[in-house]
């Protein structure tokens, strides 16, 4: 039962940032489509690319405009299904980090990576290279150019919720015991 749970839990805390990155997902800006040459007789119909599915669109298999519960449950299904590598009905840390849709993203991280690092664009990061943006990295941290990284100072608690502008309320300290007088 507890197992059941902490699976849930998983598939729903990844699910949810992937469903919210969909819906804020701008759509694509179409590039402006060349200017049609036209031959006699031919049809006015400017032919089109087929655009790549967002993940909302994928889960809204009706196409409705809406993710309902049965469509939203298929599509965990489906994903507890591609987390589930050796197929026995469970999943754990291993199959997850190993299924398809992590190895891609992975991957993915990995390619901007290398992009970022490789300086000579031959698609490897050499050594030197690695070394080079290691010392980008260290001179960027090192504000005050002291060849030296400074511990950071803990960053401040965050305001409870309120109205923006508002002071937070702060604890009030137990009051003092009255000191007994001596008559």
């Amino acid at each position: 039962m507890f197992q059941s749970r902490v699976v849930f839990a998983v598939l729903a805390a990844l699910s949810i940032p992937a469903i919210a990155q969909a819906q804020a997902q701008p759509k694509p800006a179409t590039p402006p489509a060349a200017p049609m040459v036209m031959k006699p007789g031919t049809p006015a119909t400017p032919p089109t690319a087929p655009a790549q599915p967002s993940r909302f669109d994928e889960i809204d298999t009706n196409h409705d405009g809406f993710i309902s519960r049965d469509e939203f449950m298929a599509a965990e299904k489906k994903r507890f299904d591609e987390f589930d590598t050796n197929h026995d009905g469970k999943i754990d840390a291993k199959e997850i980090a190993s299924s398809p849709p992590l190895m891609e993203r992975n991957l993915k991280t990995a390619e901007r990576m290398v992009k970022q690092w490789d300086t000579n664009g031959d698609g490897v990061v050499s050594a030197d290279e690695y070394q080079k943006f290691s010392e980008q990295r260290f001179k960027a941290q090192d504000k005050e150019g002291t060849g030296k990284i400074a511990k950071r100072a803990p960053m401040a608690p965050m305001m409870p919720p309120g109205k923006p502008g508002q002071t937070p309320i702060q604890p009030v300290p137990p009051a003092a015991k009255p000191t007994p007088t001596k008559p």
